[in-house]
């Protein structure tokens, strides 16, 4: 199979994922079209802070351009580009109408009746829940004809960091998605027994939340910046980042930072735990045919323990360093 991109193509653009935990589960389908078509340029239209995820493969055939919410935003800047080939990594009908008509090829998912605006349309597994990532690999493997692998960490093999705090990750996209910040508050006194720094992330959004846990923790910091360099680097060298299931958790895995994460009323198997990765669950024995988002109050946060955290933090800081 040699894909829908043609071996000579110079412009190609790619739309990227919405959310950014998608994006960075996106970075190892990315890495592929890149290797697979190194003489192409890639364009990667992205919204504005999920274009530093996207840098970290720092690859100077990829091209950001930071865009807004805007259609027509969208729309003129794929007409500048003008692209042979646009890859859309979005599944929504509104990303299809975004590309209609731009570029030969014009490759992705086929559902919401957008089949009409993609010359190459590929049916989405039928599994439920099914991860994230192999949507994406499904994607590109139609694009260029090879099958990325799961996500991995970015940091090169053998080479070492030194490593240093401990990262909490107290808010959200959704509220039913968040372990009770009073927990996190109790978490964290718990946690100082290490004698590492407490640093607490999240988006703009969430900075009164975060500023009022961090007058409980002392010597406590916040990062919660619209740009997510400090964010970033903030993860890259911590010693363990603890958090609930939203975009952290998967940027550690791009850094091989050690993590333990909180799953509720969202299924693992939508973005399954990595190897640098402890999860916990709060139904661990509930019957595989039962999706935890179709439940959320079987699924509840708050029956997991802040026992249940120290404990698994424990765990990890033993295995990861002794």
């Amino acid at each position: 199979m040699t894909g829908a991109i043609p071996q000579a193509t110079t412009h190609a653009a790619i739309l990227a994922p919405n959310w950014l935990g998608d994006v960075a589960m996106a970075i190892p389908s990315i890495q592929t079209l890149l290797q697979r078509r190194p003489q192409t340029t890639f364009h990667v239209l992205a919204r504005a802070p999920f274009s530093d995820v996207i840098g970290l493969l720092n690859a100077p055939q990829l091209k950001c351009h930071e865009m807004g919410p805007s259609v027509q935003e969208l729309r003129k800047t794929l007409r500048t580009i003008d692209p042979e080939a646009v890859v859309l990594f979005p599944g929504s009908f509104r990303s299809a109408w975004i590309c209609r008509g731009i570029g030969k090829v014009r490759i992705g998912v086929r559902q919401d009746s957008r089949s009409w605006w993609l010359t190459h349309a590929f049916p989405r597994g039928t599994s439920r829940p099914r991860a994230t990532h192999e949507h994406y690999a499904d994607l590109v493997e139609h694009a260029v004809g090879i099958r990325p692998g799961p996500p991995h960490s970015l940091r090169a093999k053998g080479r070492g960091i030194d490593r240093s705090g401990i990262v909490l990750v107290p808010g959200a996209s959704r509220p039913f998605k968040r372990w009770p910040e009073s927990r996190f508050v109790v978490l964290a006194k718990a946690l100082q027994t290490y004698q590492e720094p407490i640093t607490l992330i999240g988006a703009p959004a969430e900075q009164t939340m975060l500023n009022a846990i961090a007058r409980e923790i002392p010597d406590s910091k916040v990062i919660c910046n619209e740009r997510l360099p400090q964010t970033l680097e903030s993860i890259k060298k911590a010693k363990i980042l603890v958090g609930n299931d939203t975009g952290p958790r998967h940027l550690a895995a791009l850094f091989g930072t050690p993590c333990v994460t909180l799953f509720g009323p969202t299924d693992p198997r939508w973005a399954p735990p990595t190897q640098y990765e402890h999860a916990l669950r709060s139904q661990p024995f509930a019957p595989g045919e039962l999706v935890a988002n179709d439940a959320p109050g079987v699924f509840h946060l708050e029956r997991i323990s802040v026992g249940d955290v120290v404990s698994a933090v424990q765990q990890v800081m033993a295995n990861q360093y002794g």
